[in-house]
């Protein structure tokens, strides 16, 4: 059965073959008649596109003379035996294209096309279609066509009876997916599915026979896939596909080979030793078919199956392991005559990660086994390490594939020790030895020039040399002193690499150096304190002086001898010594060890290596040993200052204190600090202040005045050392500067301690603290009038001196603060601010004073606000009263001198102080003033500004004073709602005579024309406010009196030319209507029905006086008639009986009609008809079914009278419409 299978196939196969060759050859003949048609095709729509452009020409015109065309080519018809089926729409395109070309013609042309055109003249025939005759026009006079000597010598159409060859499209398309199938590289892909189908159809037949007969089909499927190779080899473009399936077969033979052992469905061997030597040959097999075909790409896939088969074996065992390391090696050595460094890479990779496959899992090997897998392991690498000594590599600087793959071919032999190491001390020696044979190795590549091999092995010796230096560690030997052994292996390479001038190497090591140096630096920062436990640690503090002097010795012997100097640039600063740096470092860490070792204080051999690093700078100028000085100077003078403040007092502080000096001295005699003079003494100057610092707060803490002259004593000190450089040019400008900021930062310190401690000293103390500073501050101040007599330039800090005028200030204010009562404070800053401005008017160069002046002044001011908000409610209130009024006089008086100023600078903020003295008093007013009260008194404000505004005595912006204005609006809106509906007489008065102040401010105003910039209406503004306050005071009934009475008045004053504005009368009227019809008859009783005839009658009135007088009122009768007949029914309606509504809504559209005959107004008649129209209805289905008889009875009269009231006018004054 298996075999019937297998032979159908192979008939299949065969079969689909011959018919495909066939069906090629026929798409080959379609194709050449195709192109033929196409051809045919091409000409004929030339000769339509000639015609054409001819008959379009602007000079063809129509006449009777005519030259015929001689001949023209008639398209014979074919005569293939072509099947329909194949090529049915060739000559179907051509009438198409034909017919589409024809019709572009416009009809003007195919009229004389019809009338010139006399025979037909092209025939184009088919089985099916024909081309439309076309008369072949005669030429006119003025019509020029190009006669052709081809046209005239054309010969006879012939009809060709030989078939023409031409490949078809289809051919064409497979042609082209048999070049791709063939060179993409996706013929892998199509390989790997056929054979997982061949594979699965095996599995499917096999299951019907024995494993022996299974594998034999698998190799039977392998042998016709590596034949058919010899099969398609013939063919060029099948050639890749045959090499792809030659190595399908190999791999499926392999496959059997492991399958015969392993897999249980195909094992029919079960001894080891066969088993395994089938899969040998199945290698063997595989690795010659990859050798053979001369590619790396099929080696090395050959090579990746091999041991991939190998990974899948469940037992690991030393043969597996074995077995893969000479698969590996085979593959390197059959690429030995040709560079395939991928091949190499790829092989590498492939049994490194076999080795870490085959160490994972419970199945370890044993020591002896262990060997044999180093000694594969080895075979490898040597394998691949003596494929790049190859004389192919000779000469070359650098080659990436190579290195990496020597790279990762090291890795392979490092990790293999690891993974399989047997755990013994011997192997200290084996990786000494390791690593001067590879140190000889590098020599060697060396002299061949292949230097990048040389640069990696140099590298992996000197691996191989650290790594035994590290195993000493299973000798017993501390991790600190192989730290010092690595730092010194290190620094020897990296000196004899700098003196071969190997650049790579240098750069490698010297990133070898930093990190090394950061990583053993780390180490002794962990260990250096003795109370953590040390694991395999010989001694910190004798191997940190070991490390202190090997890296200190490196930056000296290289300043020694000049041409090691660049040896040890660090990364991060080239000019500083990376052991220079680190030898800083670990001299830090000898301090602190030595802290914690030694019980003598560490601060004097701190101090003894700062003086040394002094020295060395001293003696060789170089940026490390600058460095190194700089670190240790304020490292030393740090640490003085530290234990002099933690330290308990004794005779210790003062050794502490020479040595600072000391330090500080001798630094400051090296002066240049990286070519800079500015820096150490920078630090000096603040060391030494520093120290000062700390003694006066150790000793002389607790004596307050004492301490306060100290901080002034030491603000001298710079003082006078500053002026004393100065004059000796000795010191640079930023020197000079910070010596003067000392000495203002000492005189605020002690400016500010004098504050703090005020509350521990007397008046009497106070006082004179306050004039002994003020003298020491005064003669700061004028310091370079006293000691610059010779008048030097002084740069930086010559202005600095102003800042003790800001001292004097604050002692003042100290004072005053701290021994005068708090009621009078206002008072004595008032008298200080005007002290203040008088010396800025005299002395020129304290020109801060009249901004002192303001402020103190301003602070005055507040404090009073403070005082009246804090102190309103004590018992003597005339004190409060007299110290504000004194305070508003002298205010005053600073205006006055202000005014009075010589200096423009002196009159800053002459627009400024009115502004405040404004809002001083007003909130002095309202702190202290009863709200009823404020109205009128805001406005008296105003009132009194604008007087002084126009007779030029302040000068503040004149819209200040409608500010003032809103603000006594504002006032008496405010409390006119607070007080709603309870307004005494005495609150009615205040009310109304601030609204009479504010009307006769705006006479003023606009008499004078006193603020031009805003056009403000007054008017506007008084009768909202008058509206506010009667809105929230008088009762809802008298509302729209109020609005109707408002409105006749602003119509009045309208009319007078007072008031510009009708619109304010027109808002108060429809104010009335809308309070009457919405809000009324909430409050409607029938006892107060006078006040609504009242409302009534004002609404009549102002109706009457602006028909009357007002005549310049477009839509008047709109804006004026339809609202009172609204708001008059509305309110009708919601306050009467409905029975007699009806009623009154018939009489106020018999008005509104009466309105419309004398107004002419023909809407009016509209809107009288609508609102009988309403009342009718309302009559017929309201009034009829819900009022009292009486009532029907006196609506329905009145209703009727009033229609016919109506109709009557209607018809007398019908023409007044028209």
């Amino acid at each position: 059965m298996e075999s019937f299978i297998l032979f159908a196939l192979i008939v299949c196969v065969v079969v689909l073959f011959n018919n495909l060759s066939k069906l090629k050859t026929e798409n080959e003949k379609l194709d050449s008649l195709y192109r033929e048609n196409k051809d045919n095709y091409n000409s004929l729509k030339k000769e339509i596109d000639e015609i054409k452009r001819q008959i379009t020409q602007p000079e063809f015109v129509a006449t009777n003379t005519v030259s015929k065309i001689d001949a023209i080519e008639i398209v014979p018809e074919q005569k293939q035996d072509v099947s329909p089926a194949i090529i049915p729409v060739v000559p179907n395109s051509i009438e198409d294209s034909s017919q589409s070309e024809t019709n572009t013609i416009s009809e003007e042309s195919l009229e004389k096309i019809a009338l010139s055109f006399d025979k037909p003249a092209i025939a184009v025939t088919d089985k099916k279609e024909s081309i439309i005759a076309i008369k072949t026009p005669e030429p006119l006079e003025n019509l020029e066509i190009k006669q052709t000597s081809e046209v005239e010598a054309q010969p006879e159409p012939q009809t060709h009876e030989e078939e023409i060859y031409v490949e078809s499209t289809f051919s064409i398309l497979i042609k082209k997916l048999e070049q791709q199938f063939a060179e993409n590289w996706t013929g892998i892909l199509g390989t790997a599915i056929m054979v997982l189908g061949i594979g699965y159809l095996s599995i499917y037949t096999a299951m019907k026979v024995s494993p022996m007969f299974r594998i034999l089909i698998l190799w039977l499927y392998a042998g016709i896939l590596a034949g058919s190779y010899f099969f398609l080899r013939k063919k060029e473009k099948w050639l890749k596909t045959g090499l792809w399936l030659r190595s399908a077969g190999a791999s499926l033979f392999l496959f059997g080979c492991f399958g015969a052992s392993q897999i249980p469905a195909l094992t029919f061997i079960h001894n080891i030793p066969l088993a395994y030597s089938l899969i040998g040959i199945g290698i063997a097999i595989n690795l010659y078919i990859g050798y053979i075909i001369k590619q790396q790409t099929f080696l090395s896939l050959h090579v990746i199956l091999s041991i991939l088969i190998l990974c899948v074996i469940p037992e690991k065992l030393l043969i597996t392991f074995l077995l893969a390391s000479l698969t590996a090696t085979a593959g390197i050595v059959l690429s030995y005559k040709e560079k395939w460094e991928y091949h190499l890479l790829i092989v590498i990779s492939a049994f490194i990660v076999f080795d870490i496959w085959f160490m994972q899992g419970t199945n370890i090997l044993t020591p002896s086994q262990n060997i044999f897998a180093i000694i594969g392991i080895v075979l490898v690498s040597v394998s691949c390490m003596y494929m790049q000594y190859r004389s192919i590599y000779a000469n070359t600087r650098f080659d990436r594939i190579a290195f990496a793959t020597h790279l990762i071919n090291w890795i392979l032999f490092a990790l293999g020790l690891i993974l399989h190491s047997t755990g013994s001390k011997i192997k200290i020696f084996v990786l000494f030895t390791a690593a001067i044979l590879c140190l000889f190795a590098a020599i060697f590549a060396r002299k061949k020039k292949i230097f990048w091999l040389y640069h990696l092995d140099g590298m992996v010796s000197f691996i191989l040399f650290a790594l035994s230096i590290i195993i000493l560690n299973d000798w017993k030997v501390g991790f600190d002193s192989i730290a010092c052994g690595l730092y010194l292996l290190v620094i020897t390479c990296l000196f004899v690499v700098y003196k071969n001038k190997e650049i790579l190497l240098h750069k490698i090591f010297l990133g070898i150096n930093h990190v090394l140096c950061l990583l053993v630096f780390l180490f002794f920062v962990v260990n250096i304190n003795p109370s953590y436990d040390q694991i395999y640690i010989t001694n910190t503090f004798a191997t940190l002086i070991v490390m202190l002097l090997m890296t200190l010795l490196v930056p000296v012997f290289c300043v020694v001898k000049k041409e090691f100097l660049e040896i040890d640039s660090f990364i991060i600063k080239k000019d500083l010594s990376l052991n220079g740096v680190f030898s800083i470092l670990f001299s830090i860490l000898f301090f602190v060890s030595w802290y914690h070792t030694i019980v003598i204080s560490f601060y004097f051999p701190l101090l003894f290596i700062a003086l040394l690093w002094c020295s060395l700078r001293f003696k060789f100028k170089t940026n490390t040993f600058d460095f190194g000085r700089f670190t240790f100077f304020i490292i030393t003078t740090a640490t003085g200052l530290l234990l002099i403040l933690t330290d308990p007092k004794s005779n210790l502080d003062l050794a502490l204190a020479l040595g600072i000096i000391t330090v500080i001295t001798f630094n400051w005699f090296v002066k240049l600090f990286y070519n800079d003079d500015s820096i150490i003494k920078t630090f000096g100057i603040i060391g030494i202040n520093a120290l000062l610092i700390s003694l006066t707060y150790k000793y002389l803490a607790p004596y307050d005045i004492v301490q306060i002259f100290a901080w002034f004593g030491i603000a001298l000190l710079n003082h006078e050392f500053l002026w004393i450089q100065f004059k000796r040019k000795t010191l640079t400008t930023e020197n000079q500067i910070l010596l003067y900021g000392f000495c203002l930062a000492f005189s605020l310190f002690g400016s500010g301690l004098f504050a703090y401690n005020t509350r521990f000293l007397n008046t009497a103390e106070i006082g004179l603290i306050a004039i002994g500073l003020s003298i020491i501050e005064t003669y700061i101040l004028f310091a370079d009038k006293i000691r610059n007599k010779s008048n030097d330039v002084i740069s930086g800090w010559g202005k600095f001196n102003i800042l003790n005028s800001e001292f004097i200030l604050f002692n003042a204010l100290v004072f005053g603060f701290s021994c005068i009562q708090i009621n009078y404070i206002p008072v004595y800053l008032g008298s200080l601010a005007l002290i203040t401005f008088f010396i800025f008017q005299k002395i020129e160069k304290i020109k801060r004073y009249n901004l002192y002046s303001f402020a103190i002044l301003m602070g005055s001011i507040l404090l009073s606000i403070y005082l009246a908000i804090y102190e309103a409610d004590t018992a003597n209130q005339y004190v409060l009263y007299g110290t504000q009024a004194v305070c508003v006089l002298l205010s005053v008086a600073y205006s006055y001198l202000q005014m009075k100023s010589t200096k423009e600078a002196g009159k800053m903020f002459i627009s400024v102080l009115p502004v405040n003295q404004n809002l001083w008093i007003i909130a002095l007013l309202f702190i202290q003033v009863k709200l009823v009260y404020l109205a009128p008194l805001f406005m008296l404000l105003a009132i009194l500004n604008f007087a002084l505004i126009l007779c030029k005595k302040i000068q503040l912006a004149p819209e200040s004073i409608l500010v003032i204005g809103l603000l006594s609006i504002l006032t008496s809106v405010f409390y006119s709602i607070k007080e709603l509906n309870s307004f005494t007489l005495s609150a009615w008065v205040l009310q109304l005579f601030s609204i009479v102040l504010l009307i006769v401010l705006a006479l003023l105003i606009n008499k004078k024309e006193f603020i031009k910039a805003l056009k403000i209406d007054y008017q506007i503004f008084i009768n909202i406010w008058l509206s506010i306050i009667m809105f929230s005071q008088l009762e809802h009934k008298w509302l729209p009196v109020f609005w109707a009475v408002t409105a006749i008045v602003n119509l009045c004053l309208y009319y007078k030319k007072i008031g510009n504005k009708k619109e304010i009368s027109i808002v108060y009227y429809l104010l009335a209507n809308f309070h009457l019809a919405f809000i009324s008859f909430t409050y409607y009783e029938s006892k107060f029905e006078f006040v609504y005839l009242i409302i009534f009658a004002l609404l009549a009135l102002y109706i009457f006086i602006i028909y009357k007088y007002i005549e310049d009122f477009k839509s008047r009768n709109s804006i004026i008639i339809y609202p009172a007949t609204f708001s008059i029914g509305l309110f009708l309606y919601l306050s009467f009986d409905k029975g007699i509504l009806t009623f009154f809504w018939i009489l106020e559209s018999l008005g509104l009609l009466i309105l419309g005959i004398i107004l002419k107004e023909k809407y009016f008649r509209y809107v009288s008809l609508s609102l009988v129209g309403i009342c009718v209805i309302r009559l017929m289905f309201f009034d009829l079914s819900n009022a009292d008889f009486l009532i029907r009875a006196l609506v329905l009269l009145g209703v009727g009278v009033v229609l016919l009231v109506m109709n009557t006018l209607f018809k007398k004054y019908k023409e007044r419409f028209d």
